[in-house]
């Protein structure tokens, strides 16, 4: 099986995105397909497949830290096996790790540091307690949370303090940088182990720099083993006194001198005791190990073996002498200056290093939302830095904004889109708007579109349904008709039916009755709207002496291709020509083309003569002439006219504009 970007591992974790690289595994961005939350999948490197000791490594890594539920700790919630892929699902935080927190601002101030080391030991204490020793803590393994929250990471060394030593494959096992003495000598590791390494930890927190360091592992080792730490407050004078002694007893050289448990140091670090005080008055505790120490106390001398004794130690002498002359010739290599590489493309990076007598190596690559891709954001080594000729020099290279594709959330609900925006690491921008045809709380458009591609943290902006217009039906009771059609079009409304009733005591065209009545809540383009007016007696088949025209929706389709356009119902007196059609793009808010028939009845007013009475559409398809003809007075024309979207029809007598309806 190939993982990468949109593989889907165990049938349960799709891969978004890969986020970091580990000596034996590399992590990614996942998705849990059951419920979308977001996980880091650790997944094991395929050269180590084939290998049954570091598989039998990974699992046992698995079952130790599903055990550990601590707040300072990244809780593994699953592990498995995919074919010839073996995996473990962890929490995914959203924040840095301290190492990049360091390389980007610097050292810590005092408190800052102390926070960070008291919520360490607040896990480690915890570990410790269920019996394991993580045995790799570093500041890669420190996470940062956006919230201010410290959590550890990576239990991936540890196992049962019962278990084997962790020289067991014939390798040491950790970053050198941190690595304990014992670590370094293969000697059973324990609790102080942790705490040594995050001594090392919160000394590179206060000053910026690492106790030790060198051109070599093997060099680095060996200072751990024989060299005292330097002063954390003769690099940094705002280094507290306490502070200091709380580093040089964590980092003591024998574990029975520095802390034995990580509360003590938590304690110390809170101030609610001074262990730290015995680290500044007991030389004891800076004592360096001997390659042959034990850490037993060494046995009564036997005169009978004296003199086997000196020969023993003449022969560890002289191999002694030997090895360091070895190291001597290792480490005698000329300096060089560390060059600036930060802002470098990766091929300006490496020739920059070549020329300076040094080689380029890519030690993550990350992603930025500020540097664009392959370029270097950080170096291992400051600039200036006096470094040994031939070194390989570790940088970290942009891999530019990390880019997502946009959903298509049309038609779900403001709930469910804003859920899987977030999985993508997208902001929502919500908006209203009235629709006729999505349900409220239901997205109508989005932008940008579906399939589009957008960096993370980026927004999308949502338009929500608020559902139909609905307005409040006005009072047209007592009006005179061209005064009720008046407001009727203001509010994009029209009558459907128009009755009329005999009446002495009002004036003709008055409105006496309404459906529906006033106040009652109605959707434009849905209301069938009938209105009766009074006539006086015997006019009631007369011609009126203003167009009547009804209008009645129809139920929506599409017509099929080729369908004629629909004929007048009444015969036409001479036809007139038909005015040309000038296509003309038009606005749809309604946004989706629908076709909507509109059934239109008019009745010609009075007159002297015939009058030409035109019908004009105006919609998405552009500007058309839908009827035209001459009519006698009284004559009625019954009509069914379809608009597409967005629509306007236009009534027409003798070329005025009488009426206009919006469906």
């Amino acid at each position: 099986m190939i993982v990468g970007t949109g593989a889907v591992v165990a049938g349960r974790y799709e891969i978004l995105n890969r986020i970091a690289d580990g000596g034996m595994s590399i992590v990614y961005r996942a998705r849990r397909t059951d419920d979308g939350k977001v996980v880091a999948l650790k997944v094991l490197r395929e050269q180590y497949v084939a290998d049954r000791d570091f598989i039998e490594r990974f699992i046992r890594e698995a079952r130790a830290a599903q055990a550990l539920v601590h707040p300072n700790i990244v809780p593994v919630l699953d592990s498995g096996q995919d074919g010839d892929v073996y995996f473990i699902a962890m929490e995914h935080v959203d924040g840095l790790d301290l190492k990049w927190h360091l390389r980007r601002n610097g050292r810590l101030e005092a408190a800052d540091a102390e926070r960070i080391a008291r919520a360490v030991c607040d896990a480690l204490e915890y570990a410790h307690h269920e019996g394991i020793v993580h045995r790799d803590i570093k500041p890669q393994n420190i996470l940062l949370a956006a919230d201010g929250t410290v959590k550890v990471t990576d239990f991936g060394i540890a196992r049962a303090m019962a278990s084997v030593t962790i020289t067991q494959t014939g390798t040491v096992l950790g970053s050198v940088q941190y690595l304990s003495p014992e670590q370094a000598r293969g000697a059973p590791v324990g609790r102080t182990s942790d705490i040594y390494a995050l001594g090392v930890v919160l000394f590179e927190m206060l000053t910026g720099r690492l106790p030790f360091e060198s051109d070599s592992p093997i060099a680095i080792a060996l200072k751990h083993l024989h060299e005292q730490a330097p002063s954390a407050r003769a690099l940094e004078p705002t280094v507290p006194r306490r502070v200091e002694g709380i580093i040089l007893k964590a980092m003591a050289k024998r574990p029975e001198d520095r802390y034995q448990s990580a509360q003590e140091m938590a304690a110390d670090l809170a101030g609610q005791t001074d262990l730290w005080t015995q680290a500044l008055e007991d030389e004891g505790s800076t004592r360096t190990f001997g390659l042959a120490e034990t850490g037993q106390d060494p046995p009564r001398r036997r005169p009978g073996l004296a003199r086997f004794a000196v020969v023993v130690l003449l022969g560890v002498g002289v191999g002694l002498w030997a090895g360091w002359q070895a190291v001597s010739a290792y480490l005698n290599v000329p300096e060089v200056e560390m060059p600036d590489l930060i802002g470098r493309t990766v091929i300006q990076a490496e020739q920059i290093a070549r020329q300076a007598g040094l080689s380029l190596e890519i030690g993550e690559r990350t992603y930025s939302a500020t540097v664009a891709q392959d370029i270097v954001i950080a170096q291992e080594q400051p600039a200036g830095k006096r470094v040994k000729h031939g070194r390989r020099v570790g940088v970290t290279v942009s891999l530019g904004p990390q880019m997502v594709t946009i959903p298509d959330l049309v038609q779900q609900t403001v709930q469910s889109a804003q859920l899987a925006l977030e999985g993508l690491r997208l902001r929502a921008v919500l908006q209203e708007a009235n629709d006729d045809v999505i349900k409220p709380g239901s997205v109508i458009r989005q932008n940008p579109p579906a399939g589009g591609r957008l960096p993370v943290d980026s927004a999308v902006t949502l338009v929500i349904s608020r559902g139909p217009v609905q307005i409040d039906m006005p009072s047209l009771v007592g009006r005179p008709l061209p005064d009720a059609r008046r407001m009727l079009e203001e509010r994009g409304l029209v009558i459907a039916h128009l009755r009329t009733v005999t009446s002495v005591d009002q004036d003709p065209g008055t409105v006496v009755e309404q459906a529906p009545s006033a106040g009652t809540k109605i959707r434009p383009g849905q209301a069938v709207i009938t209105v009766t007016v009074t006539v006086r007696p015997g006019e009631e088949g007369a011609p009126p002496r203003a167009p009547v025209i009804t209008a009645e929706p129809q139920p929506t389709e599409t017509p099929a291709p080729g369908e004629p356009s629909p004929r007048p119902t009444t015969r036409p007196a001479t036809p007139a020509p038909r005015a040309e059609v000038t296509p003309r793009p038009a606005p749809s808010p309604q946004g989706g083309g629908v076709i909507r028939r509109t059934r239109l009845q008019v009745v010609v007013p009075e007159g002297p003569q015939s009058q030409q009475v035109k019908i004009v559409i105006i919609d998405e398809s552009g500007v058309r002439t839908v009827y035209q003809a001459v009519h006698a007075p009284g004559d009625h024309i019954d009509q069914t006219v379809r608009t597409q979207g967005y629509g306007i029809i236009q009534v027409y007598v003798d070329n005025r504009l009488v009426q206009e309806v919006r469906p």
